[in-house]
Parts: structure tokens; sequence; C-alpha cells
């Protein structure tokens, strides 16, 4: 069996999907909506919606802009007719499940305990958005097992998934303008900090440049265009640079230049089977679950279309209305065509009726 089939859908991914994600749950009186019987606290969405990137429709060749608030909400409110779900099937996760996947993915993703202790996420955000994620997961595998010389196979068969190549984590800066090129060379000339004159030059809409922080892969194949030579140029970069080392200007195209700051270098490894053991074991759940007779995506339809909401906004609460509405209709539609088609490909498909995650740039 080749894991590369699973690798995308498993737990890590569907809470990637969520880390826009805080649903529901508090006792506070100030809601924005009330799920069945559960608020969705104010504060809570309000925090939400500061993460949330511009959400874009896509319909027919046209992309457009949506509503962040409305997308938002209505985001919370189906991860909030999910946990309601997997309470009634009895596979919610517990505060102790929950708790122990928080350590676990705090300890194999720093950027995620980086994001606490710089406060541009709370634990309990998070605790939530880790609660959504096992809900899901509970529920699209429910009954499913897999056996330990499963796992082990998985491993030894597609041993070059589980590599981790060299990477380098850097701060980096993109500047088009030459003045503001300038600027920044006396500005480290002068002795500045180089995150100093990030944030300076960022935080300034009239400089036009692009700046954050990412992981840059040291090793690997890359693409054979120019995009692809741009990057073997910055890798050949970064793999001379010591960390805390801030490397000259590199071109990436269409006039734009790139200045990197080192933060950490990591030496390429393999990953040992005990590492990786408990994420195979999720993946390979994930693909049996695929293969049952269960569509847990027409399931969430259904129960979204009803499922009493209310909602205090008066124009959302008709958007919302109207639809909840044409997903009747789809569904209705839809009904006579289930026995045809095999639920497994359908469950396997990105699309999500009546709960569509709008993509944004993240």
């Amino acid at each position: 069996m080749k894991l590369s089939s699973v690798i995308g859908i498993g737990f890590a991914t569907m809470l990637t999907a969520s880390l826009l994600s805080g649903c529901g749950g508090g006792n506070r009186q100030e809601a924005v909506a009330k799920v069945g019987e559960t608020p969705i606290d104010k504060e809570m969405y309000l925090r939400r919606l500061e993460l949330m990137p511009t959400p874009v429709q896509i319909a027919g060749n046209q992309a457009t802009t949506a509503p962040a608030g409305y997308t938002t909400l209505v985001q919370m409110i189906r991860e909030q007719v999910l946990l309601d779900m997997a309470k009634e099937e009895g596979v919610l996760p517990t505060d102790q499940q929950v708790e122990e996947r928080v350590q676990r993915e705090m300890k194999n993703n720093p950027q995620i305990k980086q994001a606490i202790t710089e406060q541009r996420l709370t634990l309990d955000d998070y605790r939530q958005r880790v609660r959504v994620a096992l809900a899901e997961f509970n529920l699209r595998t429910k009954g499913v097992t897999v056996t330990e010389q499963e796992v082990k196979k998985a491993y030894d068969d597609n041993k070059q998934a589980f590599y981790r190549p060299a990477s380098a984590r850097v701060r980096t800066i993109l500047v088009q303008n030459p003045e503001v090129r300038k600027q920044i060379d006396d500005d480290l000339k002068r002795g500045f900090n180089f995150q100093s004159i990030v944030s300076k030059y960022a935080q300034n809409p009239v400089a036009g440049v692009q700046s954050g922080e990412s992981e840059f892969a040291l090793e690997g194949q890359v693409p054979q265009t120019p995009e692809g030579q741009i990057l073997l140029r910055v890798r050949n970069v970064l793999k001379n640079a010591k960390p805390m080392q801030v490397t000259n200007w590199i071109p990436v195209g269409n006039g734009v230049v790139a200045r990197f700051e080192v933060l950490a270098k990591n030496e390429g490894r393999q990953l040992p089977f005990e590492e990786v053991k408990d994420n195979i074991r999720e993946q390979l759940m994930l693909q049996k679950g695929l293969q049952t007779n269960r569509d847990l995506n027409m399931e969430m339809a259904k129960r979204m279309a009803n499922t009493p909401v209310e909602i205090t906004s008066e124009a959302w609460k008709k958007q919302y209305e109207k639809d909840i509405e044409e997903l009747k209709k789809t569904l209705a539609q839809m009904e006579p065509q289930q026995g045809s088609k095999p639920a497994g490909n359908q469950g396997a498909q990105n699309t999500q009726a009546g709960g569509n995650q709008t993509a944004g740039s993240r």
C-alpha cells in the first residue's frame, strides 16, 4: 500500500483546515448565534475573525471576495453541528484526549507554540480547534481498526516519505522599490537589527514590502522552471549562511529582491518509526474510513439543513436562511443518485455540502 495515497488527509490536515476554527461552546450571554442549544460566543467569534484571510468564492470563471464575518460564522456553525454529531454518536473527544493531542502538536510544531507564546493564538482557542479536528477524525474512523503490523509495513514501504530534509528557518523581506532597498541597507549599516527593520517597513504601507517567517527546505528536487531556478539560487545562499546571519540581496524575479535572516538550521534526518507511528496509524485509519459505506459529508449537509440556528444579525440571518434553502434543494436533487455512487469516493472529495471552507491565502 502506498502511503502517499493517504498523505494529506491525516489528522494534521484536518487540524490545519481548522486552524482558523474556534467554534462555539461558551456560556456567556453575549452570543452572535445559537446552534441548537449551544451559543457561539461573541468574543471567540471576534478572535477568529481577526485571523480570517479574505475569503474567495469561485463561481464559473469568476472569483469574488466574500464577507469574512459571515463566512467565519457559517464555519463556526458547521463545526458546532459536527461536535453535536460526535457527541450523539459517543465519539466526542474527552478533555484529556484533547489536552494530550494539544501537547503532541505543540511538541511537533514549534510554530504553534510560538503563536501561543506571542499571543497571536490563545491556548483555549487552540484546544477548541483540536477538539473539532479530533471529533471529525473520530466520526470518519468510527469502527475502524489498524494493526501494528499494518503500521510498520506502511513505514517500511515508504521510508523516503519520512525523511525530513535539511532546512533553514528564515525571516524574509521582499522589496521592489530601489529607494526602500537603500534605506534598509542604511539601517543595517547603522546597526539596527534585522527584525526591527522588517517590522518598521512591513508596518509602512507606502514602502510596499512583503515580509514573514518560513521554513525553507535545503534539500530535495525543485521544478525545472524559472521559479525552480530562483529556489535553487536562494537555497545555495542559505546553505552557506550561518544562524543569525543576514544574507545579501537576492533577485527573485520581476524586479523584486529578497534578504533573509537565518534564525535556525536543521540537518536532514530519517524520522524513526516510534516518532511517526501514530501519524501513520491515523492516516491508515482515515483511508479505511473512506472505504466504508459512510458519507460523512452528506450526513453533515443533512444535519446542517435540519439544525435550528438563531443568528443575531438580521442581514446574516436572512442570508443563512437563503443558503439553507439552497442546500435543501441540492440535497433533494442528489437523493435519487445516492444509491448508485460509492460513498467512499464522495467522502474523498474536498467538497463538503453546506459547510465548504472558503479559500483564502493562508
